[in-house]
């Protein structure tokens, strides 16, 4: 999928600044570059939605353990939420089976959610199993200090999720807008092709594309950092 993705850039970019298979063929070196940006892109949201998901786990769980279940089986019962709402395949269904199958050959929970945590990379998870752990080795009233750090925990994770949604319109207008450039350039040569023809196949023509595409490509960094920003301030 991202080699398509970027192939028909690389396509639409060569042809709209150089109109020349030489300057496709010469994309191609940008494709690494490309890969690694997106598989960031994909690590983050994925690590997005398992907050999301793990958020819905510990609120299932929190609702059992005031229903008299222990932490053990509320995890269990969180567990059938979790792959009723978000399906079998679900990253969070997926990581609680395991957990839940650990627990069976009598694996702690406390360890099961530090090993969660260490391999998810997500603060929240990783505060959420320091609690656990202190928890179960103080031996305080453990139903009272889980259900108020899960109910603490959930407000602020929902509070950033509606910062998150806040944000959505201006990520669609950042990508409006950084499509409209090479809309603008495309219309011209379609309509008005003549009217670039002195931009192509020559040096200076070459230099000028060049300097264009490397200000457009500095006005898409810096819009990523506004939005980026933007986020981080609210935050």
């Amino acid at each position: 999928m991202y080699l398509g993705e970027f192939l028909l850039l690389d396509v639409l970019i060569g042809w709209l600044f150089y109109q020349s298979t030489l300057a496709i063929l010469a994309g191609f070196g940008l494709y690494p570059l490309f890969l690694r940006s997106k598989k960031n892109s994909a690590k983050m949201q994925r690590q997005n939605n398992l907050k999301i998901q793990f958020k819905d786990a510990l609120l299932s769980a929190a609702g059992a353990m005031r229903a008299g279940y222990s932490i053990e089986n509320a995890w269990r019962e969180a567990r059938k939420d979790v792959i009723q709402q978000y399906g079998m395949g679900s990253d969070m269904a997926v990581e609680m089976c395991q957990m839940i199958h650990q627990m069976d050959c009598n694996a702690p929970l406390e360890q099961l959610l530090e090993d969660f945590a260490e391999r998810s990379r997500i603060e929240d998870v990783e505060q959420f199993a320091g609690i656990f752990s202190y928890a179960k080795r103080s031996g305080g009233d453990f139903t009272a200090i889980m259900g108020n750090t899960v109910r603490q925990m959930a407000d602020r994770m929902e509070l950033q999720e509606t910062i998150e949604t806040a944000l959505t319109a201006r990520k669609m207008e950042q990508k409006v807008m950084n499509v409209i450039p090479l809309f603008i350039l495309a219309f011209v040569n379609v309509t008005s092709g003549s009217f670039l023809e002195a931009l192509y196949g020559n040096v200076a023509g070459v230099l000028i594309m060049t300097g264009c595409l490397m200000l457009y490509g500095l006005a898409y960094l810096w819009s990523e950092k506004i939005v980026r920003r933007i986020g981080e301030s609210i935050c």
